[in-house]
């Protein structure tokens, strides 16, 4: 199966889960038979084994870290791949962003509270 680049721009894992899904009901419909290519599966099942949450709830944190606490997205995107449950782990996620040597413990403790509000 072959495609044209459409669009291009960094997406969490549970969004390419969420992209895989769509894209296997789509092959389903034209052609049972075919399926996903070697890759697409191995792609699939690998999003399947590592998305942490639905895509729904992972673009709402995504959007609320670059809103609220003005987190790169691409430091937002990694938050939502890993999800940390430390400050520590949270700290070291972040501590390659311009923003994210400023953040406190204080900080870095509200920033895991409202990812598992989000999140529930």
């Amino acid at each position: 199966m072959f495609g044209r680049k459409i669009d291009e721009r960094t997406v969490s894992i549970p969004e390419v889960k969420k992209i895989m899904e769509d894209l296997n009901e789509k092959i389903m419909e034209i052609d049972s038979e075919e399926g996903l290519s070697h890759f697409q599966e191995i792609t699939y099942n690998y999003v399947q084994k590592f998305a942490k949450m639905d895509d729904k709830t992972a673009k709402k944190i995504i959007k609320h870290l670059m809103e609220t606490y003005d987190i790169e997205e691409e430091f937002a995107i990694n938050i939502v791949n890993i999800d940390p449950k430390t400050t520590l782990e949270l700290r070291v996620i972040l501590e390659k962003s311009f923003h994210g040597k400023t953040f406190d413990e204080e900080q870095l403790r509200q920033i895991l509270y409202e990812i598992e509000e989000l999140k529930s």
